[in-house]
């Protein structure tokens, strides 16, 4: 494995491949968790194919009182940090494109007031992605932090590979919440 303090590059566009994570059990587990199981490598959109294939876990999820919900979700983060920190070291980049546990967290917290029902959740999704694509301020702002900080260390890096979904999470989840305020979201 590189070591941790080894500048990284930029992203990197190559696909990943299971056989790239087999020199320990560890790297596996990263590799499983950071893609979602495979979902990142999905050679089109895989953001968003990541986020498709995390609706499941966030439906299960929002059946959960409050507090178990933030208590997973955080548990999810760490773990997605510590796993996108390891795909960095191993691929040499700052955010591959198939790391998507960071579309799993952002999407959980979109979904965070959602009933469980799919126009509320088509309604999350479609805002999270808008604004995981769009990057508005700060998103942008901290995505670039975290690529900058990725290639000075990658512990750094997984930190801010999760923290830039969590911020479009937010903001989705804002919007959610002004317009379910206001009845517009059908129920």
């Amino acid at each position: 494995m590189t070591n941790p303090g080894t500048p990284l590059q930029k992203k990197k566009t190559a696909p990943l491949k299971a056989a790239d994570f087999s020199q320990s059990t560890a790297d596996r587990l990263a590799f499983g968790i950071a893609t979602f199981f495979g979902s990142g490598l999905s050679p089109i959109a895989p953001g968003t194919a990541g986020t498709l294939a995390a609706l499941p876990l966030v439906a299960a999820v929002t059946t959960l009182p409050w507090a178990a919900q933030l208590v997973l979700w955080l548990i999810i983060t760490l773990l997605g940090t510590w796993a996108a920190a390891r795909v960095s070291v191993i691929t040499r980049t700052g955010d591959h494109g198939s790391i998507v546990i960071d579309e799993v967290i952002g999407m959980g917290i979109a979904a965070l007031l959602c009933p469980l029902a799919p126009i509320p959740f088509g309604i999350a999704f479609v805002l999270f992605r808008f604004f995981d694509i769009t990057k508005p301020p700060p998103v942008r702002q901290v995505d670039q932090w975290s690529k900058n900080k990725a290639r000075e260390s990658a512990y750094w890096g997984g930190f801010g590979v999760m923290a830039d979904d969590i911020l479009a999470g937010l903001q989705a989840l804002a919007v959610y919440a002004t317009l379910n305020h206001f009845g517009w979201i059908p129920q």
